[in-house]
């Protein structure tokens, strides 16, 4: 190895000043570990690479011509994942090559090399800084692309997941009603259907409470073990009644979800709900058919044994009268036997087979004419019958007589539910293949309890009713494949029975 080639090395090697120091130590496996902390120091740097070229110069060993190239994957990482850039990396480069130039330059005007041991050092020295540019450049784009490449990937995910989220928010929206509630209950998102089902826009919603939905029909016991359940972090599911804007009640079935942060304490909670009210309503339904149904299997069985002994009785009782002068104690044993003889008449109708004769039955006949045998007891009650009817007939499959005895008890009802004088209003509704019959009174009202009761035996509000006529009418729609919604705002508001039958136009 030529000596001036060691000289010139060791020169190099000096402008390393106290890196060299540091780094001219036998080879190990910890010698360059203070490098990867020096990375962003760039007097360090440039003293590194001044140390490495000068020793390449004077040894051309292999070893250290490696130690240039894991320099340069380390400058071009650090250009990409880094706080550099390729332009910085190449620049100092460039200033080491300068300056190791500049000094050949002055050792040759000192007379310490010789002009051809200048074009020796360049002959070595210019291809292996352009092989380190070359290396920095190529480690920039590999991992620059290998970094696009994992960038480009996260998105792609990042773009899956929020096509999923936002599916499955389009689903939730569309299959239920839903809505996001802050620590204290306030509504902070309703969906459409929410709305929709309440009656509430969204504007009037958000910021209020859930007790702004509250119907009253449960008690505050049942809420209470509701946000006692959610507070801790469970799931809690169940059914409840809640009142529309407009006062109208309906059911939903109801999942509370709660988010707890990382004290465990509840900041917010999603609501899942689903509108069963028909559900609800349907089940009410099938409760009073097996009561109905129960009633047919002991009216079959006991009014003929109630009516036997009845007729006994009666016949002693007229014949007492006909032998000694009547009494107000005959004639009212005789007025009881009567009525104990309608209420078993009432009973019978369950006696009977469920499908009479039907054939079909002209229900603005029927109620025209029930309107008429019954306006005498209304205009004594001072009471005004109102009719909607459609001018052409409203064809249905029934029983006739059956289906007049509806609509007289009801028609009566009404009337009777008007003490001081009101209107009663008839009217036929055709729906989409049904037929709704609406009779409408402007008087008593009833309670919630008191709808909920309707229906079953020998319930009334009237002081002498029985409850049985109201009986017989839920019967006989059920056989007629109807159903009986009954509406009423409150005491004193009026009540609505809506009788829906099955209809072809």
């Amino acid at each position: 190895m030529n000596s001036q080639m060691k000289y010139l090395g060791w020169k190099i090697k000096e402008l390393s000043g106290e890196v060299a120091r540091y780094l001219d130590l036998p080879r190990n496996s910890g010698k360059y570990s203070a490098i990867y902390s020096q990375l962003d120091n760039k007097p360090y740097m440039k003293g590194y690479i001044f140390y490495l070229v000068g020793e390449y110069l004077a040894e051309q060993s292999p070893a250290i011509k490696d130690d240039l190239f894991s320099f340069a994957n380390l400058l071009g990482r650090k250009s990409v994942v880094g706080g550099g850039s390729l332009d910085s990396s190449i620049g100092l480069l460039n200033e080491t090559r300068i300056e190791v130039f500049d000094l050949m330059e002055k050792e040759i005007e000192a007379g310490s090399i010789t002009a051809g041991d200048l074009l020796e050092s360049i002959k070595i020295l210019d291809p292996l800084y352009h092989a380190v540019l070359s290396s920095v450049v190529n480690h920039y784009n590999e991992i620059l692309s290998t970094t696009r490449y994992a960038l480009d990937e996260s998105a792609e995910g990042l773009k899956v997941t929020l096509n999923e989220l936002a599916e499955l928010k389009k689903a939730l929206d569309e299959a239920t009603i839903f809505a996001v509630m802050d620590e204290n209950d306030r509504f902070i998102y309703v969906n459409e259907k929410f709305s929709e089902v309440s009656k509430y826009s969204k504007e009037e919603l958000i910021g209020q409470p859930a007790s702004i939905l509250f119907s009253g029909y449960h008690p505050m016991e049942y809420f209470e073990e509701l946000w006692e359940e959610a507070s801790s972090g469970k799931v809690w599911n169940g059914e409840i009644l809640n009142r529309a804007k407009d006062g109208t009640t309906y059911w939903v079935d109801t999942t509370i979800v709660p988010f707890l942060d990382k004290n465990g304490k509840k900041y917010k909670h999603i609501s899942i709900q689903y509108d069963i009210t028909e559900k609800k309503r349907t089940e009410e339904t099938l409760q009073k058919a097996e009561k109905l149904s129960m009633v047919g299997e002991l009216a079959a069985g006991f009014a003929h044994e109630i009516r036997n002994p009845l007729t006994t009785i009666k016949g002693f009782v007229q014949l007492l009268t006909e032998t000694t002068n009547e009494t107000v104690f005959t004639k009212t044993i005789l007025e009881e036997i009567d009525r104990i003889n309608s209420i078993v008449s009432e009973f019978m109708i369950f006696a009977r087979p469920h499908q009479a004769d039907f054939s079909k039955c002209n229900l603005v006949s029927i109620l025209q004419g029930a309107a008429r045998f019954l306006e005498p007891e209304a205009l004594l009650r001072n009471v005004i019958i109102i009719t909607h009817f459609p001018n052409d007939e409203i064809q249905i499959s029934g029983e006739k007589n059956q289906l007049k005895q509806v609509f007289l008890n009801i028609l009566k009802n009404a009337i009777e539910a008007i003490p001081n004088g009101g209107i009663v209003t008839l009217t036929i509704e055709e729906r989409d293949k049904e037929v709704a019959v609406i009779i409408e009174d402007t008087g008593i009202g009833m309670t919630d309890e008191q709808l909920n009761k309707l229906g079953e035996p020998f319930f009334t509000t009237k002081a002498t009713g029985n409850g049985l006529g109201l009986m017989v009418t839920y019967k006989i729609i059920q056989d007629h494949k109807g159903r009986i919604n009954v509406e009423s705002e409150g005491p004193n508001k009026g009540t609505a029975f809506i009788i829906t039958f099955p209809y072809k136009n």
